[in-house]
């Protein structure tokens, strides 16, 4: 009687210790939990929040229209749609400490992960070759056409590449223990990791890196060359001024004329070389940010297959992954506080709709607008 009592009692400890509520997960975290949590949730929003205003500042927005734009908007859905069904999912799971949603659910997520990290990477890195063609071969790059086509072309090699990289388990490449002890983890099977690794971010890395490197040298270059005119507009200058006490007007004539021709180049030398600074600028926060969010998560990932099961804490690979993450989440701010044309569209977006008030058409940044608008009909 005693023995089966206590087998009964031994029991219902045994199903109580298996089935938890909802309210026992909430109730035995530390304070340190909620506030990761909390910190995850303003990620998820920080990330939804910022590339939807990405997408809706091109799309409704003719000056955003851009051939840059189409990239960034390409990163900013890929961004988005991280926030959107990556996220949410991973705070799921860690506040439910494994993983309930089956194996089908868990393949389905880590394929969504990987692709649309890829995407987002490799759009990073399409920016970066945009702007260096921009930039080095302005009078070719400059032709709307050719430029939106070709722009159209990386956007769909971008996609696909992210597309083949995530299908390629289909070929084999399979962990067979990825879903063990109620865990969703990503594919560990050594030839699909360094596969991924180089496909989806050290190639990427060594083409942003070396982009922005050229870009900054061809910079340093017209720099040096602008310098070189300011310092032979300062001679015509002088042979102006000394050239005024002597009889000959056609000789005058010449020499003024060559000085407004050498002064008109000057200003749109520094013009262009500001702009292209800008871009310098934009591009060293992007690979700065980009290198600062995924390089140590694919070093960890890349040396995690052939290293015993142990060695790598399963807690590391967590933060690490929201870490990239994170990535998704700055990359609006980055165009937002870099760009005029995105800050305005953003306050026409929020701002001015939550307090009723239209643009003001004699505001300060839209001055700047009227006058960039009629400084670049001018200049066509």
């Amino acid at each position: 009687m005693n023995s089966s009592s206590t087998g009964n009692d031994t029991a219902k400890d045994s199903t109580n210790a298996t089935t938890t509520s909802p309210h026992d997960l909430f109730r035995d975290r530390h304070l340190t939990d909620y506030l990761l949590i909390v910190l995850f949730c303003l990620v998820i929003l920080t990330t939804v929040v910022g590339n939807t205003l990405i997408i809706f500042a091109v799309f409704t927005t003719r000056r955003l229209r851009t051939v840059t734009n189409y990239f960034v908007t390409s990163l900013a859905v890929a961004d988005w749609l991280v926030g959107t069904f990556v996220m949410p999912i991973a705070v799921v799971y860690h506040v439910t400490g494994e993983w309930t949603f089956g194996r089908l659910i868990c393949d389905i997520w880590v394929s969504l992960d990987v692709c649309l990290c890829t995407a987002s990477i490799l759009s990073l890195c399409a920016i970066s070759i945009d702007r260096y063609f921009a930039i080095t071969k302005p009078l070719r790059y400059s032709k709307k056409r050719r430029s939106k086509r070709l722009a159209s072309l990386m956007i769909l090699v971008v996609w696909l590449v992210s597309l083949v990289i995530t299908c390629a388990p289909l070929f084999g490449w399979y962990d067979k223990n990825r879903h063990n002890n109620n865990s969703c983890t990503y594919n560990q099977n050594k030839v699909y990791v360094v596969f991924s690794a180089m496909g989806s971010f050290f190639v990427p890395l060594v083409v942003v890196v070396y982009v922005y490197l050229k870009i900054s040298c061809v910079i340093a270059e017209r720099h040096n060359k602008l310098e070189a005119l300011n310092g032979q507009k300062l001679k015509i200058s002088r042979y102006s001024h000394e050239s005024m006490e002597r009889p000959s007007v056609e000789m005058d004539e010449i020499v003024r004329v060559s000085y407004n021709v050498s002064l008109r180049r000057g200003d749109d030398c520094r013009v262009s070389l500001k702009r292209e600074n800008k871009t310098a600028q934009t591009l060293s926060i992007v690979v700065g940010g980009f290198i600062a969010c995924w390089l140590l998560f694919f070093i960890v990932y890349l040396i995690t297959p052939f290293l015993p099961a142990t060695a790598i804490p399963e807690d590391m690979m967590k933060w690490l992954t929201w870490l990239g993450w994170i990535n998704s989440a700055i990359n609006p701010f980055i165009y937002a506080f870099v760009s005029q044309d995105f800050r305005m569209a953003f306050w026409r977006l929020t701002c001015s709709y939550c307090t009723g008030h239209k643009p003001n058409q004699n505001a300060p940044h839209n001055r700047f607008v009227i006058r960039y608008s009629h400084y670049s009909r001018n200049q066509v």
